[in-house]
């Protein structure tokens, strides 16, 4: 798996990848088919309160890792995915 920030696409470590959430890719809103893309994303999201709490939590540990990944890239040093943002 690769997580893609704006510092970079970055490999995610096999176990921190068994850690995150099973989350939908979200919609491309590009495609053919978006509106229907977007009508099944939010039919999975309604459809259990743990859906709802699973993309949080995968959305909050993205953005945590984008964080880390601009200061290592600010810092010049290496940028290692870790399961910081997911507690």
């Amino acid at each position: 798996m690769i997580l893609s920030t704006s510092s970079g696409d970055f490999p995610i470590p096999a176990d921190v990848a068994r850690q995150l959430p099973n989350v939908p890719a979200l919609p491309d809103t590009a495609a053919p088919n978006a509106r229907l893309q977007i009508e099944d994303f939010r039919h999975w999201l309604d459809a259990s309160p743990e859906h709802a709490i699973d993309y949080e939590r995968l959305r909050r540990w993205h953005l945590v890792q984008d964080e880390l990944a601009a200061q290592a890239k600010a810092e010049n040093r290496p940028f290692v995915v870790s399961d910081d943002g997911l507690e």
